[in-house]
């Protein structure tokens, strides 16, 4: 099996629209760039296929209109479980244009006292996309006693691509037991890895009672349905009345793209895009990247591929038209680099094998 490697970074980011009707907030406080909210917002829900989001570390480029990071940590609560570990529970909302990776942390004092160092978590999605939100847990053992609220351990900007390649099916409202079964399916023409669904699990009155999570799916092949099931604490479950927040973490490292009998692509994408497909033609050797861009300004796409011929000719086309001058080779790679405007476009690597 002859297996290549495809380097990509890019330039987009993906905007994301929740429906909200705000019930009551008794309090709000602001401590720079992180906004407390003392009571839960109650959420209106419609019921609709989601749409969610991949994410995965990537490079360190940045781009001049990045702001700081700006959260806000709402729905927060609490509950003890059977072993007697209080768990905090809440949601992380990303108020920028751009992902942020963060952790949530609580301070905590021992049982004569002492400050002990914090706890830390990490929200259930890894990266929270431009005004999304993930929910986080934060456990404190028996040991020790929580002091204040949650708050923003760090948080940076990530220049990650949102994957718009998983389809989620299921409604709101939980079985008897407080559990809620859907299903998953990679819609993509790649497999992903490592894969949870995450949700909010709130009372009849809108608090948020849990954070859940489900099972690891270790591999969802390019089309592939499976179900899915999240479960409230069971100190919890029989307050649990919907849930909300619902979203998807996986990752997508080398990600193996077939272009032919046992001949692959091993493709890592950077930057900021959302890739709504990636998609291999064998008989052409070629792929196909659909890519949007919702920044005004045009935002580079490069590509790092190993020269698989002696004197290998590749073609770059956008949107059905030749991209001139993007190819250069350099110590045994084929380099691709090139702009993509605003807006939705298709981009075509030929020649690749």
């Amino acid at each position: 099996m002859n297996t290549y490697f495809l380097r990509v970074s890019a330039h987009s980011i993906e905007r994301s629209t929740k429906i909200i009707a705000i019930r009551k907030v008794l309090s709000m406080r602001v401590f720079g760039n992180i906004t407390y909210l003392s009571k839960y917002c109650n959420y209106f829900y419609i019921f609709v296929p989601v749409v969610c989001i991949f994410c995965y570390a990537s490079g360190s480029i940045v781009y001049a209109h990045q702001e700081e990071p700006s959260i806000t940590i709402t729905d927060v609560g609490s509950f003890t479980d059977a072993m007697g570990i209080k768990n905090i529970v809440g949601t992380v909302e990303n108020n920028n244009d751009i992902p942020i990776e963060t952790a949530i942390a609580i301070n905590a004092t021992t049982a004569d006292g002492k400050a002990a160092p914090p706890l830390v978590a990490e929200p259930y999605g890894k990266i929270v996309y431009p005004y999304s939100a993930a929910p986080f847990k934060v456990e404190v053992s028996s040991e020790l006693k929580p002091v204040g609220k949650p708050f923003a351990y760090h948080a940076r900007n990530v220049n990650i691509p949102h994957y718009d390649v998983i389809r989620l099916n299921y409604t709101n409202t939980p079985i008897q037991n407080g559990s809620l079964i859907g299903s998953v399916k990679n819609i993509a023409s790649f497999d992903v890895y490592d894969l949870t669904i995450y949700a909010s699990a709130h009372t009849q009155n809108g608090s948020q009672v849990d954070s859940v999570r489900s099972h690891l799916i270790p591999i969802l092949r390019s089309g592939e349905k499976v179900k899915f099931i999240v479960s409230p604490d069971l100190a919890v479950k029989s307050k649990v009345s919907f849930y909300s927040c619902f979203g998807v973490d996986f990752s997508t490292t080398n990600m193996k793209i077939r272009i032919g009998e046992n001949r692959y692509v091993t493709s890592n994408m950077t930057g900021l895009a959302t890739i709504s497909n990636v998609k291999p033609e064998p008989s052409t050797g070629s792929i196909l990247i659909d890519i949007d861009n919702q920044y005004p300004v045009p935002g580079p796409l490069s590509l790092k591929i190993p020269q698989i011929f002696s004197s290998p000719t590749i073609f770059v086309m956008m949107d059905g038209s030749i991209y001139k001058n993007a190819v250069t080779m350099m110590k045994g790679y084929t380099y691709v680099n090139l702009f993509i405007p605003a807006g939705k476009h298709e981009v075509t690597i030929s020649g690749i094998g």
